[in-house]
């Protein structure tokens, strides 16, 4: 699923973002977004990794190891 969306403003390390064509308002940490500026058109990509039920059966050591290694 593609969520395309604009960067409305950044609020000190928060960028608030206008998604979709119902213009959700979404913030997001400054951080982990690449250099955007206001008025940047943005697309998130989101995919299902794991379902529910295959995260329920990994440890919590397993499950911390993939989110942070697993690039």
């Amino acid at each position: 699923m593609i969520i395309r969306g604009v960067v409305d403003r950044i609020e000190g390390d928060m960028v608030v973002m206008l998604l979709g064509d119902e213009g959700f308002a979404a913030r997001w940490p400054l951080a982990l977004l690449p250099d955007v500026q206001q008025s940047d058109l943005i697309c998130f990509d989101f995919k299902l990794e794991l379902s529910g039920s295959e995260v329920k059966k990994m440890s919590p050591m397993s499950l911390l190891e993939r989110l942070v290694w697993q690039r």
